[in-house]
């Protein structure tokens, strides 16, 4: 039954999209298809253990189906003025909520996401018609790691030929796609993995959309429904018939490997590249030492120089993943004894954390320190993200 439902809503959203294709006169076809920010959180980590999952209505309550006039009973309206219910969207309502700022980190990570899903679902409720969310709305709904804040504004995609425009915390992005460039989310739809990341390219700043591509690209990061090839993401980039910011696009896409192992590697390399540094090798394989397996990887590496760059961030030494049953202590102690063998071959070992690239001067200070000397022009610099 639910499989019978999800083509029937993939069917009806369909038609739709061919019913505003036929409404654009003279429009051109591209494979089959119509070619203020509030305080956010920084949310810098992996996402492997918040895979995309069904919208969550449970803290959410949702007047037009508890009363007659779709607004709300007087008793509603009375919480919400006292500050008991906080309103999201008309007749959309949710408890008031702890701060963000007083939680824990990882907390804060996970809360933060799941109070911005709320806002998106509270949007497709009351939007009316088909809604496709977009842009870093669809990154946090399939978990892509985002550089920077959370998104102060849900983002959806409209058909070319949609009349439907911009609203207060609503942006909407006019474009041509495919079927295939759309996935069904509960009741709604949301941008595929690989049409998203086209997105975030052509939308956002350079280091957001490297970050999140560099993850989609990485089998060892990305869960089964997150991961996508250069290609998919290319083709999905076809099919926007939107000019502004293309070449953008086509050069992030370009830039991102399957290799980085964190947002923090990802930005790394992106400042590295805007300082005109040399590009470095990635992911490197050195025999490890007695006890710790048979090879590890180093982030950077620049083998004319004898230079070994490494970036280590917090999740290193507090996610499960990477302590794989060890102590944060173990941890540090392993990566000790990795770099000693690393001197021992003669190679140097230099390393930065988020403190460099919140800042990035001190990055390029500390590279500059170690011999480093940019052989092109150099981009402007990614700052704020």
């Amino acid at each position: 039954m639910r499989g019978v439902e999800r083509n029937a809503r993939i069917g009806h959203l369909r038609a739709r999209l061919r019913l505003a294709q036929h409404r654009q006169r003279g429009a051109r076809l591209v494979h089959g298809c119509l070619t203020s920010r509030p305080g956010g959180h920084l949310i810098s980590a992996n996402t492997p253990d918040m895979p995309p999952d069904a919208p969550d209505f449970s803290r959410l309550l949702d007047t037009r189906r508890t009363s007659t006039d779709g607004v709300g009973s007087p008793a509603v309206r009375r919480a919400a003025n006292e500050g008991r219910l906080t309103r999201l969207r008309r007749s959309i309502y949710r408890d008031p909520l702890v701060p963000l700022e007083e939680l824990a980190p990882d907390e804060r990570r996970h809360e933060g996401r799941a109070r911005f899903l709320e806002e998106a679902i509270a949007v497709g409720l009351t939007r009316g018609g088909p809604v496709v969310f977009a842009g870093e709305t669809a990154q946090q709904i399939h978990a892509i790691p985002a550089l920077g804040e959370l998104p102060g504004h849900v983002e959806l995609l409209e058909a070319v030929g949609s009349t439907r425009r911009n609203a207060f915390g609503i942006t909407v992005h006019t474009d041509g796609f495919r079927p295939e460039d759309i996935e069904p989310w509960g009741e709604f739809f949301v941008t595929s993995p690989a049409r998203t990341v086209a997105d975030l390219a052509k939308w956002q700043s350079r280091a957001k959309a490297v970050a999140a591509l560099d993850f989609v690209l990485n089998s060892d990061r990305a869960a089964p429904g997150q991961r996508v090839t250069k290609q998919e993401v290319e083709a999905a980039l076809d099919a926007s018939v939107a000019v502004r910011n293309r070449r953008t696009a086509e050069s992030v896409i370009a830039f991102g490997v399957d290799v980085a192992g964190s947002v923090g590697e990802s930005l790394s390399r992106v400042l590295m590249d805007e300082f005109g540094f040399p590009t470095p090798r990635l992911q490197t394989r050195h025999a490890a030492p007695p006890g710790l397996g048979r090879w590890f990887y180093t982030d950077f590496e620049w083998p004319e120089l004898h230079l070994v760059g490494e970036f280590d961030g917090f999740v290193k030494f507090s996610n499960e993943r990477f302590l794989n049953g060890r102590t944060p202590a173990q941890v540090l102690f392993d990566e000790k004894r990795r770099e000693d063998a690393l001197r021992a071959s003669g190679l140097r070992v230099v390393r930065w954390t988020w403190d460099c690239l919140t800042a990035p001067l001190r990055l390029r200070e500390l590279l500059v320190a170690q011999g480093l000397r940019p052989t092109r022009a150099r981009r402007s610099i990614s700052r704020g993200w």
